[in-house]
């Protein structure tokens, strides 16, 4: 078992949750080699049959490791939204199977799988991965924020401590799909027009809790889910970061709508009461 796990207060969930998002990041790969069918939900966003089945896996891992939690998994949530009262759980795991589905299927870099656990509705412990690169985010309550790189030996990874910067001047990185939309537009000419560089998928804000760039923002017309941001909101805040809504409200995990329409802010910190304030 890698040390810091062992050293956790949830050393079995870190455990648990480094083994099934290596064995879900192989999924993801494998069907990427074999290549795979699109299909659009009921939003027009994309989904593949490998989202599907990854989405399966970590469902079967969960209810076979932790039964009794909650599940909230983007894919089955779709499928079944009245199935299970998932904001009323206790423990709640909060997951995305496959983060950005667009950057997967054009061969792409940036997609993920994205495990969470809220407790209580507040996320808890947090762990993402893409599978391409081997990069690894994971982070616990109150015991920091790390960054490494999978190996077949939990032993052999390599992880460093994370931190967001301590700049006050804006460096943004955006959403890569959304570069023309009237709200965004807006938003970036209230904020000065700061420099910004655009990726796929939510785990960008994992770049910002490492320190590349010092606030990741979405508008609410491009609204984001819960399963996008339960990891990397606690892989933020435990690397000195801070995230909510555009006016400064924090996320409602206990709301029985998992979709965010009040636009996010995800930042360094220093930077978060200057966008509230130019915004407001």
């Amino acid at each position: 078992m890698l040390k810091v796990f062992a050293d956790s207060a949830y050393s079995p969930e870190l455990s648990f949750m480094y083994r099934t998002i290596c064995e879900a990041g192989k999924i993801l790969l494998e069907g990427k080699d074999k290549g795979t069918e699109i299909a659009y939900k009921a939003d027009n966003s994309i989904v593949t049959e490998i989202d599907h089945a990854c989405a399966k896996f970590l469902d079967d891992e969960i209810e076979k490791y932790f039964p009794g939690d909650g599940i909230l998994n983007e894919e089955t949530y779709h499928l079944e939204r009245q199935s299970s009262p998932w904001h009323e759980a206790h423990r709640c795991w909060i997951l995305d199977p496959l983060d950005s589905t667009s950057s997967y299927v054009k061969n792409g870099q940036h997609y993920g799988v994205i495990l969470s656990l809220a407790v209580d509705g507040k996320p808890v412990v947090g762990m993402t991965y893409k599978p391409e690169l081997g990069e690894l985010y994971f982070a616990a309550k109150g015991e920091g924020a790390y960054r490494g790189f999978a190996s077949r030996d939990p032993e052999g990874v390599q992880v460093m401590r994370v931190q967001v910067s301590e700049k006050e001047k804006l460096h943004l990185i955006l959403s890569h799909g959304r570069q023309k939309t009237p709200e965004l537009l807006e938003l970036l000419k209230k904020l000065g027009n700061p420099t910004s560089h655009r990726m796929s998928g939510s785990l960008k804000i994992n770049e910002v809790a490492r320190g590349e760039y010092t606030t990741f923002i979405s508008p609410p017309e491009n609204p984001m889910c819960l399963w996008d941001l339960a990891a990397t909101q606690i892989i933020l805040e435990e690397a000195g970061g801070k995230v909510t809504d555009l006016k400064g409200e924090p996320l409602n995990y206990r709301s029985e709508n998992p979709v965010i329409h009040s636009g996010i802010i995800a930042s360094n910190t220093v930077t978060h009461r200057t966008i509230l304030n130019r915004l407001g």
